[in-house]
C-alpha cells in the first residue's frame, strides 16, 4: 500500500524513521514536501527491512537521515551569482567557507537550499550517513556489543536558505565586526561554522568524549566573542 500511494513521488523507495525524537527534524522536512515516512522503531524492524529488500530487489529503504530526496532541494535558489569577480554562487562560497573552517577532508560538504515556506523552520545544517555505511556501523556495534565511533566519512548538508547561514556568509567577509587582530569577523565566522556542524553532528549522536569537550569549549568561545561585541 505504501508503494502504491507514493509511486508518483518516489517509486520503489521507502522512507523510514527509527528514532522519532532524534530524527524529528528529518521527518518534518520530508513530510512538508509530501514524502510519507514510516516509523520502524523496534529492534526486529531492521532485520525485516533487509528481508524485504532481498525479496523485492527493486525496493530500497532509506532512513530519513541517510540522503536528501531531490524534492527536498530548492535548485533555483542555488544558481544566483553573488560574486562577479570570481563567478561563484552563494552555494559555492558557503561550501568553501565550511570546508576551510572545519578542515576535515573526509567530510563531504554540500551547500544546498532546502525547500520550505519558512526557512527558519528548517535546520541550518544536517549530517547524513549513507544507508549502507550506517547499516554496517549498526551491525558492527551489535556484534561488538558496544557503541561504534561515528564514521569520519559522512555528508554535511549546509542549508543555504537558512538566515543563519546567509548571515554567516556575510560575516565571513570580515566587514561586520571591527577589532584588533586579523579579521575578527572571519575568525568568529569560523567558530560559528564549527558550532553549526557540532549541532548537526549532535543530532546524529556522533560525539565521543573528546568531541563533546571541544564542543563545549567552542560554544563558550563563540558566546564570549558575541558578548564582547555587544557590551
Amino acid at each position: 500500500e505504501y508503494l502504491e500511494r507514493n509511486k508518483e513521488r518516489h517509486e520503489n523507495r521507502v522512507y523510514y524513521c527509527t528514532e522519532p525524537a532524534s530524527q524529528a527534524t528529518y521527518v518534518e522536512l520530508h513530510k512538508n514536501q509530501g514524502l510519507e515516512v514510516l516509523f520502524l522503531d523496534s529492534f526486529i524492524d531492521t532485520h525485516f527491512i533487509s528481508f524485504l529488500e532481498r525479496e523485492y530487489q527493486d525496493v530500497k529503504f532509506s532512513r530519513v537521515d541517510s540522503d536528501l530526496d531531490e524534492t527536498l532541494i530548492d535548485k533555483e535558489n542555488q544558481s544566483e551569482i553573488v560574486d562577479p569577480a570570481t563567478n561563484k554562487t552563494r552555494s559555492e562560497q558557503i561550501k568553501e567557507l565550511f570546508e576551510k573552517a572545519l578542515n576535515k577532508p573526509k567530510i563531504n560538504v554540500k551547500a544546498q537550499a532546502l525547500k520550505s515556506e519558512d526557512a527558519k523552520t528548517t535546520p541550518p545544517a544536517m549530517v547524513l550517513l549513507p544507508e549502507a555505511m550506517r547499516r554496517l556501523r549498526d551491525m558492527t556495534a551489535m556484534l561488538q556489543q558496544e557503541k561504534s565511533e561515528f564514521p569520519e566519512d559522512h555528508v554535511l548538508v549546509v542549508n543555504t536558505a537558512h538566515p543563519l547561514i546567509q548571515n554567516l556568509a556575510n560575516l565571513s567577509q570580515g566587514s561586520i565586526i571591527q577589532g584588533s587582530g586579523e579579521s575578527p569577523s572571519a575568525e568568529l565566522a569560523k567558530q560559528i561554522c564549527h558550532h553549526v556542524y557540532d549541532l548537526a553532528l549532535m543530532a546524529q549522536k556522533g560525539f565521543d568524549a573528546e568531541g563533546m569537550k571541544e564542543f563545549v569549549e567552542r560554544s563558550n568561545q563563540v558566546l564570549t566573542q558575541l558578548t564582547e561585541k555587544v557590551i
